[in-house]
C-alpha cells in the first residue's frame, strides 16, 4: 500500500500525509471488508487514554511507545513480504510467524486492535493473498495510529534509499 506510493516533492508535508491518510483508510476499509466482512472494525480509532489507563502509564508514554511501533511495522514491511514470497520454505514459515509473533504481543500490549487480527492471522492463515493483504492492512492501520509520525518515517525511509 504506502510502500508503492512514492512521496510528491511538489506537495507540502501537509498535503502529502493528508492523501496517505485517505489511502491507509481506504486499504484498511477494503481489507475489513473483503476480509472480514466487519463493519465495526472497519471504523475503529486507536485509544491512548485506553491504554495508558489499562497500563497504567502517562499518556506521552504510551504515545513514543506507539511510534516505536509504528516505525517497526514500516521497517518490517518488505520483510514480511519477502517470507510471505518464501512461505513455501519451511524455515521462511516460522520466520513469519515469529515476526509476526513479536509485533503481535506489542500490539497486544498497546492495545492496538485492529493490528492484533492481521498480525494474528499473518501467524495463522496459508492463503497468499490474504497474508499480503494482512500486511498491507497493518502498514494502513500503523499509518492511522500518528499520521505525521509515519510520513516522517515514511520520508526518512526514502532518504536513506535514495543512496
Amino acid at each position: 500500500m504506502l510502500a508503492n506510493i512514492k512521496l510528491n516533492s511538489d506537495l507540502s508535508k501537509a498535503k502529502n500525509t493528508q492523501i496517505l491518510f485517505a489511502d491507509a483508510i481506504k486499504t484498511s476499509h477494503r481489507i475489513f471488508m473483503k476480509r472480514y466482512n466487519n463493519n465495526e472494525l472497519k471504523n475503529y480509532k486507536y485509544n491512548p487514554t485506553f491504554a495508558a489507563s489499562e497500563l497504567g502509564l502517562d499518556e506521552e508514554l504510551v504515545g513514543q511507545l506507539v511510534e516505536d511501533y509504528i516505525t517497526q511495522i514500516l521497517n518490517t514491511r518488505d520483510q514480511f513480504y519477502y517470507l510471505i514470497d518464501n512461505i513455501n520454505q519451511e524455515a521462511k514459515k516460522i520466520d513469519l510467524q515469529n515476526l509476526a509473533h513479536k509485533n503481535l504481543g506489542v500490539a497486544k500490549n498497546l492495545r492496538i486492535e485492529d493490528a492484533q487480527i492481521f498480525l494474528k492471522d499473518l501467524m495463522l492463515v496459508a492463503d497468499i493473498g490474504h497474508l499480503k493483504d494482512c500486511v498491507d492492512a497493518l502498514e494502513s492501520c500503523a499509518f492511522k495510529l500518528n499520521p505525521t509520525y509515519a510520513f516522517n518515517v515514511l520520508h526518512l525511509m526514502e532518504v536513506k534509499n535514495s543512496f
